[in-house]
C-alpha cells in the first residue's frame, strides 16, 4: 500500500511539473495572447477605460429640483395666524450647457482611451523584449556552462601532472580565472532567467516555466512597411488629436456657462387665520443677471489651451514622421548586420570544430580560451543586435497603429 501511495505522489509531481512547464501554451503567439488577456496593468487599463466612459453618464445628469418648506406662526388683528408654504425650485440650464457638458465628457473619455492605449502598447513592447531576452538567456547559459566544463576538464588534467612548466602553470592559473569568471556569469544569467520567468508568469496569470519551444525564435525580418505619413494610427497622435478636440469642447462649454440658468419656483401656501383657511398658488422666476461676469477669463483660457494643443498636435505629427524614419533606419541597420552574422547553427559548428581540434592536441590552451571568449562575445553581440531590431520593429508597429494586432 505504501508503494502505491509513493507512486501516486510521484505521478502527481510529474503531472504538476508538466503543467508547470507547458501551462497550456503551444507557441509564442499563444503566449502573447495569454499575456494580453491576463496582464495586471492591461486588465487595469480596461477598467480605467470603463471609468472614463462613465463621465459621459455623469455629464447627462440634470440638476435635482429643490424642495422648500416654510412655516410662520404669529398674531395679527384677526387673532392667531399660521402660514405654511411649499415650493419646488426647478433649474433649467440655458445656453446649451447640457449638450456642451456631454460633448466635453465624451472628448475627455476619448482622450483617456488613447492615453491608455499608448500605455498598453508600451507595456506590450516591454513584454515582447522580455520574451526574446528569455530565449536568449536560455541559449546563452549552456554556452557558458559548456565552456566552463571544458576549462574545468583541462584544469583537472593539468592538476594531475606532478610537474608543470612555467608556461603550463600560467595557462592553469589563467584557466582557473576564466572558469571562475564564466561561473559567475552563469549565476548572473540564471538570476536574470529567474527574474524574467517570474515576471512573465505574473503577466500570464499562472506560474510557468517557459521553455524555448513557446518563446519567439530568432526575429523574422520584414522588407517593407506600407503605412504612409497620412495613414498613421499612432496612439500618440490620436491622443493629441483627442486632447485638441477636448480643448475645443471645453471652449464651447465655457461659452455655455456665460448664460444664466433659469429657476422656476411654483409655490403653494396655506394660511389659517381666525379659524378660517386661505389657499394661494404662485409662480416665481429667477435668474442671475450677467452684469459683472460673463465667464470671460475661463473662455480666454480655454481658447489659449486650444491654440496650445493645436501646436502640440502639429509638433507630434512632425516628430512621428522623424521617429518612424529613425526606427526604420535602426531596424535596417540591425537587419543588414544580422544577415551577415553567423547563425546559431554555424556558431555551434565552429564551436564543435574547435573542441575537436583541441582534443586532438592541434591547438594550444590559450587559443582554446580565446576561441571560447570570441564565440561567447559573438553570440552576445548577435543577441544584442537582435533585441535592437525587435525594439525597432515593434516601435514601427506602434507608429503605424498596428501593434495591438501584430504577431511575434
Amino acid at each position: 500500500m505504501r508503494h502505491v501511495v509513493h507512486l501516486c505522489v510521484l505521478a502527481s509531481l510529474l503531472m504538476s511539473s508538466e503543467a508547470l512547464a507547458n501551462c497550456r501554451i503551444e507557441n509564442s503567439n499563444d503566449l502573447l495572447s495569454s499575456i494580453k488577456n491576463n496582464h495586471p496593468d492591461l486588465s487595469l487599463s480596461l477598467i480605467e477605460n470603463k471609468i472614463a466612459r462613465k463621465l459621459i453618464d455623469e455629464a447627462k445628469e440634470r440638476p435635482n429640483p429643490e424642495l422648500e418648506l416654510s412655516g410662520v406662526k404669529g398674531e395679527d388683528s384677526d387673532g392667531d395666524t399660521t402660514k405654511t408654504g411649499v415650493s419646488i425650485v426647478h433649474t433649467i440650464e440655458l445656453g446649451g450647457k447640457l449638450d456642451a457638458r456631454v460633448d466635453l465628457a465624451t472628448k475627455v473619455a476619448d482622450q483617456a482611451k488613447f492615453e491608455l492605449r499608448e500605455q498598453s502598447e508600451d507595456i506590450l513592447i516591454d513584454i515582447v523584449l522580455k520574451l526574446y531576452r528569455l530565449r536568449q538567456v536560455n541559449e546563452l547559459i549552456p554556452i557558458y556552462e559548456e565552456a566552463h566544463d571544458a576549462f574545468s576538464k583541462i584544469i583537472k588534467t593539468k592538476g594531475q601532472r606532478k610537474t608543470l612548466s612555467p608556461e603550463e602553470l600560467v595557462e592553469k592559473e589563467t584557466l582557473i580565472l576564466v572558469a571562475n569568471d564564466y561561473k559567475l556569469k552563469v549565476a548572473k544569467l540564471r538570476s536574470e532567467q529567474s527574474d524574467l520567468n517570474s515576471h512573465l508568469s505574473l503577466f500570464i496569470g499562472e506560474k510557468c516555466e517557459l521553455k524555448n519551444s513557446v518563446l519567439p525564435g530568432f526575429i523574422e525580418f520584414r522588407d517593407r512597411f506600407s503605412k504612409s505619413k497620412t495613414d498613421y494610427e499612432y496612439s500618440k497622435i490620436l491622443r493629441a488629436r483627442a486632447v485638441l478636440e477636448m480643448s475645443k469642447s471645453r471652449f464651447d462649454y465655457e461659452k455655455s456657462r456665460a448664460y444664466s440658468d433659469l429657476k422656476i419656483k411654483p409655490t403653494f401656501e396655506i394660511e389659517k387665520s381666525d379659524g378660517k383657511n386661505y389657499q394661494s398658488i404662485g409662480l416665481s422666476l429667477s435668474m442671475e443677471l450677467p452684469l459683472f461676469n460673463r465667464n470671460n477669463a475661463n473662455k480666454e483660457m480655454a481658447n489659449l489651451e486650444m491654440e496650445r494643443d493645436a501646436l502640440k498636435l502639429k509638433n507630434i505629427e512632425l516628430e512621428a514622421d522623424i521617429d518612424k524614419r529613425s526606427w526604420e533606419k535602426k531596424y535596417n541597420s540591425f537587419k543588414r548586420s544580422l544577415m551577415v552574422i553567423a547563425t546559431k547553427k554555424e556558431l555551434d559548428e565552429k564551436h564543435n570544430r574547435i573542441e575537436t581540434l583541441f582534443k586532438r592536441g592541434i591547438i594550444s590552451t590559450s587559443l582554446v580560451i580565446e576561441s571560447h571568449r570570441q564565440l561567447i562575445e559573438f553570440a552576445s553581440t548577435r543577441f544584442e543586435f537582435e533585441l535592437g531590431a525587435v525594439e525597432a520593429l515593434w516601435n514601427i508597429y506602434k507608429i503605424n497603429g498596428t501593434l495591438l494586432e501584430e504577431k511575434i
